[in-house]
């Protein structure tokens, strides 16, 4: 004993597994704990499990600021498979806020103190140089502040595969509905590449042009053929100023067709039948974007292919769709005045050696060793933090998701737990079907046998405000 508690020692201890309990907790201002069977225990807290509102989450199959995230979406999880989102939360925040970067992504992750990532720790050589081992196990869910720069943060790579073998286009013209279908073949997805990289739309004249350099003569015939093939229209080419030649098919179907994947360069995107496409059919696609908007960049000590595009979507979704063909690329975003950003996915080493093999283009690179910063296996992309700071914030709005089953989700590229409905601590435990962030801070402190209805949280918005440093959360 002494003067502030009594001491009791613990005679016996056990563990066994319960269905379907129905658990409960409350809140205690300032001190954050109470007295329970007589034993000191602690109070619930609502933990800022949280990321910055313009943090970039992976939907199927786009990219959307976590702040834009609705209820029902579904978004890329740790497994590569989707999931639904059942909960938006949002938090005002008082602590330390990490600022993440992860090499190969364009932005860097900020998130708060307990939000935790999907990382491998890399120990050090025993060797004098002390350089990170190159492992990818074991892997784990780990708080920013145990990270170091060069551990690996992982990107799951997904596995849903589309086999559509025709594409409806339907419309309505002056003799009534008319459908046509496209074979998806392979050389329809290269077409599709070259869309993506020289393509444009008039829809009042219902018109698609696809615009080349004059010294590209072989890509303006095949892009020729190709449309003569898929549309059934023999297309006009022209030369233009600045060395430019120009195709043209005026035709309401073509039209119809690629608006399906965006207006304008900045606007493009890969809608779901061309993302998850076999594997054959997205070399094509890799193909034709690269022909048409892509380069051989030469340095002195090494080659590496590029692919630039100014749509911050297709930029991912490529990326994306590299790593379903085994291939690991890096983006860099370059701000440039008075134009839009420009975002550049390029592809090193080893990497840029399978990819142009792949794609049946010279690429004459064979250094005697790969200098490779980046790991893959069937799962995941293995990707170094290159930087890693903290600062303080106080009063800040950060945001995160609840995603049903696996209670993981993907932001700026990056595998991390969602927010969930329970107690962090050990002290005690409570069931999904109970969800104290609905009730507001009374209801906690003085009614908690209201905890026992379940509440209707469907396409809510909780707002929690969270000061770790005071332990204290206020609700509403």
């Amino acid at each position: 004993m002494t003067e502030d508690m009594i001491l009791s020692p613990v005679i016996d201890i056990s563990v066994k597994t319960v269905a379907d309990l129905e658990v409960m907790n409350l809140e205690v201002e300032e001190d954050n704990s109470f007295v329970a069977s007589n034993q000191v225990v602690h109070n619930c807290v609502f933990c800022g499990l949280c990321v910055d509102p313009e943090t970039e989450v992976a939907t199927n199959p786009g990219l959307k600021p976590i702040k834009n995230i609705k209820v029902g979406e579904r978004v890329l999880t740790h497994t590569g498979v989707y999931r639904s989102v059942s909960k938006i939360w949002r938090f005002s925040y008082t602590g330390p806020i990490y600022e993440i970067k992860a090499m190969g992504k364009p932005n860097s992750l900020l998130c708060t103190s307990d939000h935790r990532l999907l990382t491998v720790k890399r120990p050090s050589s025993k060797k004098r140089d002390k350089r990170l081992l190159r492992v990818t196990e074991p892997v784990a869910m780990v708080l920013p502040k145990d990270v170091k720069a060069g551990d690996y943060l992982l990107t799951p790579i997904p596995k849903k595969v589309i086999r559509l073998r025709n594409f409806r286009v339907k419309w309505d013209s002056s003799t009534g509905v008319k459908v046509m279908n496209l074979r998806t073949e392979p050389d329809l997805f290269r077409l599709i590449g070259y869309y993506l990289a020289e393509g444009s739309v008039g829809v009042r004249n219902r018109t698609i042009y696809l615009s080349f350099g004059s010294s590209e003569q072989e890509l303006v015939e095949d892009a020729r053929r190709l449309l003569r093939r898929y549309f059934g229209k023999e297309p006009h080419s022209e030369k233009l100023a600045y060395h430019v030649i120009n195709v043209r098919l005026g035709l309401t179907f073509a039209m119809l067709f690629f608006t399906n994947f965006g207006r304008g360069a900045a606007n493009k995107t890969l809608p779901d039948w061309v993302f998850f496409a076999s594997k054959e059919k997205q070399v094509q696609l890799i193909k034709g974007m690269w022909l048409g908007d892509g380069c051989v960049v030469r340095q002195s000590r090494q080659k590496y292919l590029n692919i630039t595009t100014t749509s911050k979507v297709l930029a991912y979704q490529l990326q994306t769709v590299l790593t379903r063909l085994g291939v690991v690329s890096a983006i860099h975003c370059e701000i440039r005045k008075n134009r839009l950003p420009a975002y550049r996915l390029n592809v090193f080493g080893r990497w840029a050696v399978k990819l142009a093999r792949m794609m049946g283009i010279p690429f004459d690179h064979n250094p005697s060793k790969f200098v490779d910063k980046f790991l893959m296996n069937e799962d995941y992309v293995f990707s170094p933090i290159e930087s890693i700071s903290s600062s303080q914030v106080a009063n800040r709005e950060v945001m995160d998701i609840t995603v049903e089953d696996d209670h993981t989700f993907v932001g700026q590229g990056i595998v991390q737990h969602n927010c969930v409905d329970a107690c962090p601590f050990d002290a005690l435990f409570m069931t999904n079907d109970y969800e104290l962030s609905s009730y507001d801070k009374p209801s906690l402190k003085y009614s908690p046998e209201q905890l026992a209805i379940p509440p209707k949280t469907e396409g809510y918005t909780f707002r929690v405000k969270i000061d770790p440093e005071k332990g204290t959360a206020t609700h509403g």
